[in-house]
């Protein structure tokens, strides 16, 4: 049984299915009406979803533009990251989800459990009535501030907020680059334009309190002179250390599935890649008693993104400034052949290429440590 129709948990409930298990996805909305919301991932999506993958994409970007303090620097990509429309994907994944065999029952709103003799007693609220459904195993895929992990006991994922506003894209940014800004006065993370079609794109920022954020991408907004046409918006789990996914409750199992786990680049705050990885392997230990080497991997990837970011989350502009400088040829090569889901590759061959940048890392590390004292 899976507790929200998330894109991890639609993606659990189609891998488990094609298992041979029945599922059952329990979605507390009367339908699936997600909201739109524009979201870049790298092209391991397309890998992931295979030709479902197809419905859900409007774009793709083959370059980025960083700036930061007056300097800049481009990266092409070789292989194109993907625009996707999440309100496209969900009900893409819904459809393969039930295909596989998985039933979903909507306006049915998950409120607790407790072990029985077999497995787990799932207390539901349907239609305005209380009931209570029987599972071996229970699946979370409810969001940041998942329901069944507090039912089970683990301990609440901290969130930053990410707002977004569509506007026109501008007459100087063509609909395959995506630019980035370095503004660590308003942000430890960035800005981002990302083009949705040759017509508009999404304006954005990662922040650290809500009221501050809508401030910052007001007063960037106009800067760049942009009109925001609609605005979205979404509280995202921050990576701090691996949770792990999965509990014995009596005789049952709990497990926990992308934003309900974290399962974040902390990196880049994206989730759609490393949730559907998280949901493999989740299905993977529901189908193997247990197994799954896909969670190792991603727990190693998550650290890889983690240690990034505690690299960066202090820098100052003049260290971005000197991060930019040092994107030399071949490290910028690197940058675009190797994609932000393979980090410690990237990592590897972008400190093997300028390997002044281990300095710099360093010096962000220590900020770090300092700010902590």
């Amino acid at each position: 049984m899976i507790v929200g129709g998330s894109a991890a948990g639609l993606f659990t409930a189609a891998k488990v299915a094609q298992g041979g298990r029945r599922v059952r996805v329990l979605e507390s909305k009367p339908g699936f009406e997600p909201a739109s919301r524009t979201l870049i991932v790298t092209d391991h999506f397309r890998n992931q979803l295979g030709s479902a993958a197809k419905e859900s994409i409007i774009n793709e970007i083959r370059r980025f533009e960083l700036f930061t303090d007056g300097r800049s620097a481009q990266v092409a990509l070789s292989r194109p990251d993907l625009i996707i429309e999440r309100s496209r994907l969900i009900p893409a994944l819904a459809r393969d989800a039930q295909q596989a065999g998985a039933t979903l029952d909507f306006d049915t709103r998950f409120l607790g459990l407790a072990p029985n003799g077999r497995g787990l007693r799932v207390q539901v609220e349907s239609g305005g009535h209380r009931g209570e459904l029987h599972a071996d195993s229970l699946v979370g895929a409810d969001g940041a501030t998942s329901r069944v992990a507090r039912a089970s006991g683990w301990p609440p994922i901290e969130t930053v907020p990410l707002m977004q506003a569509i506007v026109r894209l501008p007459k100087d940014c063509p609909p395959d680059t995506t630019r980035v800004w370095f503004v660590p006065d308003d942000t430890p993370y960035f800005y981002w334009l990302v083009p949705e079609s040759s017509e508009r794109g999404a304006l954005g920022i990662i922040g650290e309190d809500g009221r501050d954020t809508k401030r910052c991408i007001e007063r960037f907004l106009q800067k760049k002179n942009m009109e925001p046409l609609e605005w979205q918006g979404a509280r995202i789990p921050v990576y701090k250390k691996w949770v792990p996914v999965r509990r014995r409750i009596g005789n049952g199992e709990v497990f926990l599935v992308g934003d309900a786990a974290a399962q974040v680049k902390v990196s880049t705050v994206g989730g759609i890649v490393t949730g559907f990885r998280g949901a493999l392997g989740v299905a993977e230990a529901i189908l193997r008693n247990g197994n799954s080497g896909e969670l190792s991997a991603l727990r190693r990837e998550l650290g890889t993104h983690w240690l990034i970011r505690r690299t960066l989350h202090h820098f100052q502009q003049k260290d971005y400034s000197h991060l930019v400088d040092l994107l030399n040829n071949a490290t910028r090569e690197s940058l675009g052949e190797i994609n932000r889901d393979e980090s410690t590759r990237l990592l590897w061959q972008v400190v093997r290429r300028q390997p002044r940048l281990v300095l710099l890392g360093l010096r962000g590390l220590l900020m770090g440590a300092a700010n902590k004292v």
